[in-house]
């Protein structure tokens, strides 16, 4: 289904090795643990393109970062639900 944009235009991002990462986290951890999560604005959407366990005595750094990405916080189940439909093929 991928993403859709203001002007209908369809946008999908491959993570596939991304979503069985997480599918695995979530079977150790639990998918209702909050995570920190990379987002970057496409036209129009939001690509989800990592994730990290948040730990206070190491916290992400700016140098972490590429180009307009930034930090979301959510949990593992939603990040989930989000990178199943960005991934899927157009």
């Amino acid at each position: 289904m991928a993403f859709t944009n203001k002007q209908g235009i369809k946008i999908s991002f491959e993570c596939s090795e991304l979503i069985g990462e997480l599918k695995e986290d979530i079977a150790e951890f639990g998918g209702d643990k909050i995570v920190a999560v990379w987002c970057k604005d496409n036209p129009g959407v939001t690509i989800y393109t990592n994730y990290d366990f948040i730990d206070k005595d190491q916290p992400i750094t700016e140098n972490e970062l590429q180009d307009d990405e930034y930090i979301r916080k959510m949990t593992m189940n939603a990040l989930l639900i989000l990178l199943e439909k960005q991934n899927e093929i157009l």
